[in-house]
Protein backbone atom coordinates (compact mmCIF):
# COMPACT_ATOMS: atom_id res chain seq x y z
CA UNK A 1 0.00 0.00 0.00
CA UNK A 2 1.37 3.38 -0.95
CA UNK A 3 1.92 6.13 1.53
CA UNK A 4 0.01 9.39 1.55
CA UNK A 5 2.11 12.52 1.83
CA UNK A 6 0.63 15.88 2.71
CA UNK A 7 2.90 18.83 3.39
CA UNK A 8 2.13 22.45 4.28
CA UNK A 9 2.69 23.37 0.64
CA UNK A 10 -0.75 21.93 -0.12
CA UNK A 11 -2.73 23.61 2.61
CA UNK A 12 -5.83 25.08 0.96
CA UNK A 13 -4.07 24.90 -2.39
CA UNK A 14 -1.27 27.38 -1.89
CA UNK A 15 2.47 27.45 -1.47
CA UNK A 16 4.01 28.76 1.70
CA UNK A 17 4.08 32.57 1.57
CA UNK A 18 7.73 32.85 2.58
CA UNK A 19 8.69 30.83 -0.50
CA UNK A 20 7.08 33.19 -3.01
CA UNK A 21 9.38 35.07 -5.38
CA UNK A 22 9.11 38.76 -4.48
CA UNK A 23 8.14 40.85 -1.44
CA UNK A 24 4.57 41.93 -0.91
CA UNK A 25 5.30 45.63 -1.44
CA UNK A 26 6.93 44.99 -4.83
CA UNK A 27 4.02 42.92 -6.12
CA UNK A 28 1.52 45.53 -4.96
CA UNK A 29 3.45 48.31 -6.69
CA UNK A 30 3.63 46.26 -9.89
CA UNK A 31 -0.08 45.47 -9.71
CA UNK A 32 -1.00 49.09 -9.00
CA UNK A 33 1.11 50.37 -11.88
CA UNK A 34 -0.42 47.80 -14.23
CA UNK A 35 -3.95 48.89 -13.26
CA UNK A 36 -3.15 52.58 -13.71
CA UNK A 37 -1.59 52.00 -17.13
CA UNK A 38 -4.55 49.86 -18.18
CA UNK A 39 -6.96 52.57 -16.99
CA UNK A 40 -5.26 55.19 -19.17
CA UNK A 41 -4.93 52.89 -22.17
CA UNK A 42 -8.56 51.83 -22.01
CA UNK A 43 -9.72 55.44 -21.88
CA UNK A 44 -7.71 56.26 -25.02
CA UNK A 45 -7.98 53.04 -27.03
CA UNK A 46 -11.44 51.71 -26.06
CA UNK A 47 -13.88 54.55 -26.79
CA UNK A 48 -16.88 52.45 -27.85
CA UNK A 49 -18.48 49.20 -26.54
CA UNK A 50 -16.87 46.14 -28.09
CA UNK A 51 -17.67 43.09 -26.02
CA UNK A 52 -21.33 42.76 -26.96
CA UNK A 53 -20.56 42.52 -30.67
CA UNK A 54 -17.57 40.23 -30.09
CA UNK A 55 -19.70 37.85 -28.00
CA UNK A 56 -21.56 36.69 -31.12
CA UNK A 57 -18.47 34.88 -32.31
CA UNK A 58 -18.26 32.50 -35.22
CA UNK A 59 -20.00 29.18 -35.73
CA UNK A 60 -17.55 26.39 -36.47
CA UNK A 61 -17.97 23.69 -39.11
CA UNK A 62 -21.15 21.53 -38.94
CA UNK A 63 -19.04 18.49 -38.11
CA UNK A 64 -18.24 20.03 -34.72
CA UNK A 65 -21.81 19.23 -33.67
CA UNK A 66 -21.13 15.51 -33.90
CA UNK A 67 -17.79 15.85 -32.14
CA UNK A 68 -19.49 17.82 -29.40
CA UNK A 69 -22.27 15.26 -29.01
CA UNK A 70 -19.77 12.41 -28.77
CA UNK A 71 -17.75 14.25 -26.13
CA UNK A 72 -20.89 15.01 -24.13
CA UNK A 73 -21.91 11.34 -24.11
CA UNK A 74 -18.47 10.37 -22.78
CA UNK A 75 -18.55 13.13 -20.16
CA UNK A 76 -22.04 12.17 -18.99
CA UNK A 77 -20.95 8.58 -18.53
CA UNK A 78 -17.81 9.74 -16.72
CA UNK A 79 -19.85 12.00 -14.48
CA UNK A 80 -22.20 9.20 -13.49
CA UNK A 81 -19.29 6.84 -12.77
CA UNK A 82 -17.52 9.47 -10.65
CA UNK A 83 -20.76 10.26 -8.79
CA UNK A 84 -21.48 6.59 -8.07
CA UNK A 85 -17.86 6.00 -7.03
CA UNK A 86 -18.01 8.96 -4.66
CA UNK A 87 -21.22 7.78 -3.00
CA UNK A 88 -19.98 4.20 -2.62
CA UNK A 89 -16.65 5.39 -1.24
CA UNK A 90 -18.38 7.65 1.26
CA UNK A 91 -20.83 5.05 2.52
CA UNK A 92 -18.77 1.85 2.56
CA UNK A 93 -15.19 2.97 1.95
CA UNK A 94 -12.38 3.42 4.45
CA UNK A 95 -12.90 6.00 7.19
CA UNK A 96 -9.29 7.09 6.64
CA UNK A 97 -9.60 10.07 4.28
CA UNK A 98 -6.06 9.45 3.00
CA UNK A 99 -7.12 6.04 1.71
CA UNK A 100 -10.59 7.03 0.45
CA UNK A 101 -10.96 8.52 -3.04
CA UNK A 102 -14.04 10.62 -2.19
CA UNK A 103 -12.37 13.70 -0.59
CA UNK A 104 -9.93 14.02 -3.50
CA UNK A 105 -12.75 13.65 -6.02
CA UNK A 106 -14.87 16.27 -4.25
CA UNK A 107 -12.39 18.96 -3.22
CA UNK A 108 -9.69 18.59 -5.89
CA UNK A 109 -10.97 16.97 -9.09
CA UNK A 110 -14.50 18.33 -8.87
CA UNK A 111 -14.27 21.70 -7.11
CA UNK A 112 -10.81 22.91 -8.12
CA UNK A 113 -10.58 21.03 -11.42
CA UNK A 114 -13.95 21.99 -12.90
CA UNK A 115 -13.61 25.60 -11.71
CA UNK A 116 -10.30 26.11 -13.50
CA UNK A 117 -11.16 24.07 -16.59
CA UNK A 118 -14.47 25.86 -17.24
CA UNK A 119 -12.63 29.04 -18.19
CA UNK A 120 -10.99 27.31 -21.15
CA UNK A 121 -13.53 24.79 -22.46
CA UNK A 122 -16.90 26.26 -21.51
CA UNK A 123 -19.69 24.80 -19.41
CA UNK A 124 -18.02 21.50 -18.58
CA UNK A 125 -20.24 20.84 -15.56
CA UNK A 126 -23.41 20.87 -17.64
CA UNK A 127 -22.13 17.72 -19.37
CA UNK A 128 -20.47 16.15 -16.33
CA UNK A 129 -23.29 16.87 -13.89
CA UNK A 130 -24.91 13.60 -12.74
CA UNK A 131 -27.93 15.65 -11.70
CA UNK A 132 -28.51 16.90 -15.24
CA UNK A 133 -27.92 13.42 -16.68
CA UNK A 134 -30.32 11.76 -14.24
CA UNK A 135 -32.88 14.51 -14.86
CA UNK A 136 -32.52 13.99 -18.61
CA UNK A 137 -33.02 10.23 -18.23
CA UNK A 138 -36.04 10.76 -15.98
CA UNK A 139 -37.48 13.25 -18.48
CA UNK A 140 -37.02 10.80 -21.34
CA UNK A 141 -38.77 8.03 -19.42
CA UNK A 142 -41.57 10.37 -18.34
CA UNK A 143 -42.17 11.53 -21.90
CA UNK A 144 -42.16 8.00 -23.30
CA UNK A 145 -44.17 6.34 -20.52
CA UNK A 146 -46.58 9.06 -19.42
CA UNK A 147 -46.44 11.07 -22.64
CA UNK A 148 -46.24 14.41 -20.91
CA UNK A 149 -43.49 16.96 -20.42
CA UNK A 150 -43.02 19.35 -17.50
CA UNK A 151 -44.10 22.92 -17.85
CA UNK A 152 -41.26 25.10 -19.15
CA UNK A 153 -39.38 27.03 -16.51
CA UNK A 154 -39.94 30.76 -16.72
CA UNK A 155 -37.48 33.14 -15.12
CA UNK A 156 -40.03 35.27 -13.29
CA UNK A 157 -37.78 36.35 -10.44
CA UNK A 158 -39.20 34.02 -7.78
CA UNK A 159 -36.92 32.30 -5.29
CA UNK A 160 -37.32 29.01 -7.19
CA UNK A 161 -36.09 30.44 -10.48
CA UNK A 162 -33.30 32.74 -9.33
CA UNK A 163 -29.70 32.35 -8.22
CA UNK A 164 -30.57 32.59 -4.53
CA UNK A 165 -30.78 28.83 -3.95
CA UNK A 166 -27.33 28.57 -5.56
CA UNK A 167 -26.02 31.25 -3.19
CA UNK A 168 -27.16 29.16 -0.22
CA UNK A 169 -25.61 26.03 -1.71
CA UNK A 170 -22.29 27.67 -2.52
CA UNK A 171 -22.09 29.27 0.92
CA UNK A 172 -22.74 25.88 2.53
CA UNK A 173 -19.97 24.28 0.48
CA UNK A 174 -17.49 27.04 1.36
CA UNK A 175 -18.45 26.62 5.01
CA UNK A 176 -17.70 22.90 4.78
CA UNK A 177 -14.41 23.50 2.97
CA UNK A 178 -13.09 26.39 5.06
CA UNK A 179 -14.81 26.39 8.45
CA UNK A 180 -15.21 22.78 9.55
CA UNK A 181 -12.17 21.40 11.38
CA UNK A 182 -12.45 17.92 9.87
CA UNK A 183 -13.88 18.56 6.43
CA UNK A 184 -12.80 15.08 5.28
CA UNK A 185 -14.92 13.19 7.81
CA UNK A 186 -16.08 10.41 5.53
CA UNK A 187 -19.47 9.55 6.98
CA UNK A 188 -20.37 13.21 7.49
CA UNK A 189 -19.55 13.81 3.83
CA UNK A 190 -21.71 10.82 2.93
CA UNK A 191 -24.74 12.38 4.60
CA UNK A 192 -24.06 15.84 3.13
CA UNK A 193 -23.57 14.59 -0.45
CA UNK A 194 -26.61 12.31 -0.26
CA UNK A 195 -28.93 14.97 1.18
CA UNK A 196 -27.71 17.57 -1.31
CA UNK A 197 -28.25 15.17 -4.21
CA UNK A 198 -31.79 14.33 -3.11
CA UNK A 199 -32.71 18.00 -2.70
CA UNK A 200 -31.25 18.96 -6.09
CA UNK A 201 -32.94 16.09 -7.93
CA UNK A 202 -36.27 16.90 -6.25
CA UNK A 203 -35.96 20.54 -7.32
CA UNK A 204 -35.07 19.49 -10.87
CA UNK A 205 -38.14 17.24 -10.93
CA UNK A 206 -40.29 20.14 -9.75
CA UNK A 207 -38.87 22.99 -11.83
CA UNK A 208 -37.23 21.22 -14.77
CA UNK A 209 -33.64 20.77 -15.92
CA UNK A 210 -33.25 24.50 -16.57
CA UNK A 211 -33.30 25.04 -12.80
CA UNK A 212 -29.97 23.22 -12.57
CA UNK A 213 -28.28 26.10 -14.42
CA UNK A 214 -29.37 28.75 -11.92
CA UNK A 215 -30.61 27.10 -8.72
CA UNK A 216 -28.04 24.32 -8.27
CA UNK A 217 -24.95 25.82 -6.65
CA UNK A 218 -22.27 24.31 -8.87
CA UNK A 219 -24.28 24.46 -12.08
CA UNK A 220 -24.81 28.18 -11.47
CA UNK A 221 -21.24 29.00 -10.43
CA UNK A 222 -19.50 26.93 -13.11
CA UNK A 223 -21.94 28.34 -15.65
CA UNK A 224 -20.86 31.87 -14.78
CA UNK A 225 -17.19 30.93 -15.11
CA UNK A 226 -17.99 29.36 -18.49
CA UNK A 227 -19.29 32.72 -19.72
CA UNK A 228 -15.65 33.78 -19.97
CA UNK A 229 -14.63 30.80 -22.12
CA UNK A 230 -13.78 31.14 -25.83
CA UNK A 231 -16.13 28.27 -26.68
CA UNK A 232 -19.87 27.92 -26.34
CA UNK A 233 -22.56 25.71 -27.82
CA UNK A 234 -25.88 26.80 -29.30
CA UNK A 235 -28.49 24.92 -27.27
CA UNK A 236 -30.86 24.52 -30.21
CA UNK A 237 -28.44 23.56 -32.99
CA UNK A 238 -25.68 22.11 -30.75
CA UNK A 239 -23.17 23.81 -33.04
CA UNK A 240 -19.90 24.92 -31.46
CA UNK A 241 -19.25 28.65 -31.54
CA UNK A 242 -15.91 30.36 -30.92
CA UNK A 243 -15.85 33.88 -29.53
CA UNK A 244 -13.49 36.37 -27.96
CA UNK A 245 -12.66 35.27 -24.39
CA UNK A 246 -14.62 37.19 -21.71
CA UNK A 247 -16.83 38.88 -24.32
CA UNK A 248 -19.96 36.92 -23.34
CA UNK A 249 -19.90 38.58 -19.92
CA UNK A 250 -21.51 41.59 -21.58
CA UNK A 251 -24.60 39.43 -22.25
CA UNK A 252 -24.83 37.91 -18.79
CA UNK A 253 -28.49 37.96 -17.62
CA UNK A 254 -28.96 39.86 -14.35
CA UNK A 255 -31.31 37.48 -12.57
CA UNK A 256 -32.03 37.81 -8.83
CA UNK A 257 -29.20 36.59 -6.64
CA UNK A 258 -26.46 36.74 -9.27
CA UNK A 259 -24.65 39.58 -7.51
CA UNK A 260 -24.49 37.73 -4.21
CA UNK A 261 -23.38 34.52 -5.91
CA UNK A 262 -20.32 36.24 -7.39
CA UNK A 263 -19.55 38.12 -4.17
CA UNK A 264 -19.83 34.90 -2.15
CA UNK A 265 -17.25 33.20 -4.35
CA UNK A 266 -14.87 36.17 -4.01
CA UNK A 267 -15.43 36.37 -0.27
CA UNK A 268 -14.82 32.63 0.11
CA UNK A 269 -11.45 32.65 -1.62
CA UNK A 270 -10.48 35.84 0.23
CA UNK A 271 -11.27 34.20 3.56
CA UNK A 272 -9.23 31.19 2.45
CA UNK A 273 -6.26 33.54 2.24
CA UNK A 274 -7.08 35.14 5.58
CA UNK A 275 -7.02 31.74 7.33
CA UNK A 276 -3.33 31.37 6.48
CA UNK A 277 -2.26 34.66 8.02
CA UNK A 278 -0.55 34.81 11.41
CA UNK A 279 -3.34 37.12 12.56
CA UNK A 280 -6.01 34.48 11.99
CA UNK A 281 -3.88 31.76 13.53
CA UNK A 282 -3.68 33.89 16.68
CA UNK A 283 -7.45 34.37 16.60
CA UNK A 284 -7.99 30.61 16.42
CA UNK A 285 -5.34 29.85 18.99
CA UNK A 286 -5.77 26.30 20.25
CA UNK A 287 -9.52 26.10 19.65
CA UNK A 288 -10.90 22.82 18.36
CA UNK A 289 -14.22 21.24 17.51
CA UNK A 290 -17.28 23.45 17.19
CA UNK A 291 -15.48 26.46 18.71
CA UNK A 292 -13.05 26.29 15.78
CA UNK A 293 -15.97 26.03 13.38
CA UNK A 294 -17.85 28.91 15.01
CA UNK A 295 -14.88 31.30 14.79
CA UNK A 296 -14.22 30.40 11.17
CA UNK A 297 -17.92 30.72 10.33
CA UNK A 298 -17.95 34.21 11.79
CA UNK A 299 -14.82 35.05 9.78
CA UNK A 300 -16.28 33.69 6.52
CA UNK A 301 -19.51 35.69 6.89
CA UNK A 302 -17.55 38.77 7.95
CA UNK A 303 -15.25 38.66 4.91
CA UNK A 304 -18.09 38.01 2.46
CA UNK A 305 -19.99 40.91 4.02
CA UNK A 306 -16.97 43.18 3.76
CA UNK A 307 -16.45 42.28 0.10
CA UNK A 308 -20.15 42.94 -0.56
CA UNK A 309 -20.08 46.30 1.24
CA UNK A 310 -17.06 47.50 -0.76
CA UNK A 311 -18.76 46.50 -4.00
CA UNK A 312 -22.09 48.05 -2.97
CA UNK A 313 -20.37 51.36 -2.19
CA UNK A 314 -18.56 51.37 -5.54
CA UNK A 315 -21.76 50.55 -7.44
CA UNK A 316 -23.78 53.15 -5.53
CA UNK A 317 -21.21 55.88 -6.13
CA UNK A 318 -21.10 54.94 -9.83
CA UNK A 319 -24.88 55.23 -10.01
CA UNK A 320 -24.83 58.62 -8.27
CA UNK A 321 -22.35 59.97 -10.80
CA UNK A 322 -24.42 58.77 -13.74
CA UNK A 323 -28.13 58.47 -14.43
CA UNK A 324 -28.18 54.76 -13.53
CA UNK A 325 -30.59 53.44 -10.93
CA UNK A 326 -28.65 52.78 -7.71
CA UNK A 327 -30.67 49.61 -7.12
CA UNK A 328 -29.83 48.21 -10.55
CA UNK A 329 -26.16 49.22 -10.58
CA UNK A 330 -24.80 46.26 -8.52
CA UNK A 331 -26.31 43.68 -10.89
CA UNK A 332 -25.45 45.84 -13.89
CA UNK A 333 -21.71 45.69 -13.16
CA UNK A 334 -21.30 42.40 -11.30
CA UNK A 335 -20.22 40.58 -14.46
CA UNK A 336 -16.99 42.58 -14.30
CA UNK A 337 -16.06 40.83 -11.05
CA UNK A 338 -15.97 37.37 -12.59
CA UNK A 339 -12.44 37.61 -14.06
CA UNK A 340 -11.19 38.66 -10.64
CA UNK A 341 -13.17 35.86 -8.99
CA UNK A 342 -11.53 33.34 -11.31
CA UNK A 343 -8.08 34.81 -10.62
CA UNK A 344 -8.62 34.34 -6.88
CA UNK A 345 -9.83 30.77 -7.43
CA UNK A 346 -6.81 30.04 -9.61
CA UNK A 347 -4.40 31.42 -7.01
CA UNK A 348 -5.94 29.29 -4.29
CA UNK A 349 -6.55 26.03 -6.17
CA UNK A 350 -3.71 25.93 -8.69
CA UNK A 351 -1.45 23.85 -6.49
CA UNK A 352 -4.34 21.55 -5.54
CA UNK A 353 -4.50 20.43 -9.15
CA UNK A 354 -0.74 20.18 -9.65
CA UNK A 355 0.08 18.28 -6.47
CA UNK A 356 -2.97 16.81 -4.75
CA UNK A 357 -4.47 16.05 -8.16
CA UNK A 358 -1.68 13.55 -8.73
CA UNK A 359 -2.93 11.48 -5.81
CA UNK A 360 -5.91 10.38 -7.91
CA UNK A 361 -3.47 8.06 -9.69
CA UNK A 362 -2.84 6.17 -6.44
CA UNK A 363 -6.42 6.29 -5.23
CA UNK A 364 -7.88 5.04 -8.52
CA UNK A 365 -6.28 1.65 -7.89
CA UNK A 366 -7.80 1.39 -4.41
CA UNK A 367 -10.73 3.85 -4.27
CA UNK A 368 -12.36 2.40 -1.16
CA UNK A 369 -9.24 1.62 0.88
CA UNK A 370 -9.64 -2.17 0.57
CA UNK A 371 -6.00 -3.01 -0.27
CA UNK A 372 -6.74 -3.35 -3.99
CA UNK A 373 -4.38 -2.53 -6.84
CA UNK A 374 -6.71 -2.34 -9.84
CA UNK A 375 -4.40 -0.42 -12.18
CA UNK A 376 -1.03 -1.17 -10.60
CA UNK A 377 -0.60 2.42 -9.40
CA UNK A 378 -1.28 2.02 -5.69
CA UNK A 379 2.35 2.82 -4.82
CA UNK A 380 2.41 6.10 -6.76
CA UNK A 381 3.93 8.96 -4.75
CA UNK A 382 3.20 12.63 -5.44
CA UNK A 383 5.98 14.34 -7.41
CA UNK A 384 6.56 17.71 -5.76
CA UNK A 385 9.26 18.63 -8.29
CA UNK A 386 6.91 18.85 -11.26
CA UNK A 387 7.02 22.65 -10.96
CA UNK A 388 9.14 24.95 -8.82
CA UNK A 389 7.78 27.01 -5.97
CA UNK A 390 9.11 30.15 -7.67
CA UNK A 391 7.22 29.34 -10.88
CA UNK A 392 4.04 28.76 -8.88
CA UNK A 393 4.47 32.07 -7.10
CA UNK A 394 5.04 34.08 -10.27
CA UNK A 395 2.12 32.35 -11.98
CA UNK A 396 -0.25 33.31 -9.18
CA UNK A 397 0.97 36.91 -9.08
CA UNK A 398 0.62 37.33 -12.85
CA UNK A 399 -2.83 35.71 -12.92
CA UNK A 400 -4.14 37.96 -10.14
CA UNK A 401 -2.84 41.11 -11.85
CA UNK A 402 -4.13 40.09 -15.29
CA UNK A 403 -7.45 39.03 -13.79
CA UNK A 404 -7.98 42.50 -12.36
CA UNK A 405 -6.94 44.21 -15.59
CA UNK A 406 -9.48 42.11 -17.51
CA UNK A 407 -12.10 42.77 -14.83
CA UNK A 408 -11.63 46.50 -15.13
CA UNK A 409 -11.67 46.23 -18.95
CA UNK A 410 -15.09 44.55 -18.73
CA UNK A 411 -16.30 47.28 -16.34
CA UNK A 412 -14.91 49.93 -18.70
CA UNK A 413 -16.83 48.42 -21.63
CA UNK A 414 -20.06 48.65 -19.62
CA UNK A 415 -19.24 52.21 -18.56
CA UNK A 416 -18.68 53.20 -22.18
CA UNK A 417 -21.99 51.60 -23.07
CA UNK A 418 -23.88 53.33 -20.25
CA UNK A 419 -22.11 56.64 -19.80
CA UNK A 420 -20.12 57.34 -22.99
CA UNK A 421 -16.90 56.49 -21.17
CA UNK A 422 -16.89 59.38 -18.68
CA UNK A 423 -13.79 59.09 -16.52
CA UNK A 424 -15.64 60.01 -13.32
CA UNK A 425 -18.09 57.14 -13.76
CA UNK A 426 -15.23 54.62 -13.91
CA UNK A 427 -13.25 55.80 -10.89
CA UNK A 428 -15.34 53.98 -8.23
CA UNK A 429 -14.91 50.63 -9.97
CA UNK A 430 -11.23 51.31 -10.55
CA UNK A 431 -10.67 52.03 -6.85
CA UNK A 432 -12.63 48.90 -5.91
CA UNK A 433 -10.61 46.71 -8.29
CA UNK A 434 -7.40 48.18 -6.90
CA UNK A 435 -8.56 47.43 -3.35
CA UNK A 436 -9.52 43.86 -4.20
CA UNK A 437 -6.24 43.26 -6.04
CA UNK A 438 -4.10 44.75 -3.28
CA UNK A 439 -5.86 42.57 -0.73
CA UNK A 440 -5.34 39.44 -2.85
CA UNK A 441 -1.62 40.13 -3.28
CA UNK A 442 -1.20 41.05 0.39
CA UNK A 443 -2.72 37.72 1.42
CA UNK A 444 -0.67 35.79 -1.12
CA UNK A 445 2.78 37.26 -0.40
CA UNK A 446 4.97 37.69 2.69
Amino acid sequence: MGTFVLTPILAHGTVGPNSLPIPRWAAMWIGGAALIVSFLMLYVLWPIPRLSRASVGKVLAPSTRYVHDAIVVVLRALGLVAFATTLVALWIGSLNSAENIAPTLIFVIFWAGVTLTSLFVGDLWQALSPFDTLAAIAGYVRDRVWHRAPEPLSYDGTIATSYWPAVVGLLAFLWLELCVLDRNNIRRLAVIVTVYSVVVLAAAARYGRAWLRTGEAFGAFFGLIAQMAPFTVDRETRRVRIRRPFSALSKLPTRPGITMLVLTSIGGTTFDGVTRTSFWQKVLGTTTGWNYTFINTFGLIWIIGLVAIVYAIAATVTASITVADRYDAPARYVHALLPAAFAYAFAHYFTNIIFEGQDIIRLASDPFGRNWNLFGTVNYVINFNVISVTAIGWTKIVVIIIGHIIAFSVAHDRAVEDNDGEVASQLPMFVMMAAYGATALWLLLP
